[in-house]
């Protein structure tokens, strides 16, 4: 009968350890969540836009200011330093999806062939002066793989929207 009592104390005791780490795991995240929104909103504010859309990735914001033509875009680098940029959309000259594929040797021994896979999904911007700039929706080592369908018709739905924004004039171009 002791050894019955012991071992609901022991299963016990590791369901409720496995319940505060999962427990402190979400707050950890919620905590994190809460800070990029309110760095996100901080920025904006500095920056005056009023946002008509937005989406959230996992370690980015990214909003749209129809009227202004602006998109800001928030991103929390591998250092955990926040760092925010705006595309102003009255300089863009196109935006695409692009993938970006690497590639895996194959087989044990690396006789086998090179194997590719997807290594990132990202907003493309080429813009008229300056240097191009990408939005990540999907990186290989962030997100998982099933994510990776939502991810890129979350990027397509993003083109769309921004393509449709562009003036005639760029779109011609």
């Amino acid at each position: 009968m002791s050894t019955i009592f012991v071992a609901a104390v022991l299963v016990g005791i590791v369901a409720a350890i496995c319940f505060l780490v999962v427990r402190l795991d979400k707050k950890q995240r919620r905590n994190a969540l809460n800070q990029l929104l309110h760095a996100f909103h901080k920025a904006g504010s500095e920056r005056n836009l009023t946002f008509s859309s937005q989406e959230m990735l996992k370690d980015s914001i990214i909003g749209l200011d129809g009227v202004h033509r602006k998109l800001l875009v928030l991103e929390r680098t591998a250092d955990g330093v926040l760092k925010s940029f705006v595309i102003d959309l009255n300089e863009v000259k196109s935006c695409a999806v692009r993938k970006a594929y690497g590639t895996t040797s194959g087989g044990d021994q690396g006789a086998g062939k090179p194997e590719q896979y997807l290594q990132t999904i990202s907003l493309h911007f080429k813009l008229d002066d300056g240097p191009p700039a990408d939005v990540f929706f999907y990186k290989h080592f962030e997100n998982n793989i099933y994510q990776m369908a939502e991810l890129e018709s979350k990027a397509k739905h993003w083109e769309v929207v921004l393509t449709k924004m562009l003036s005639p004039m760029k779109k011609a171009a």
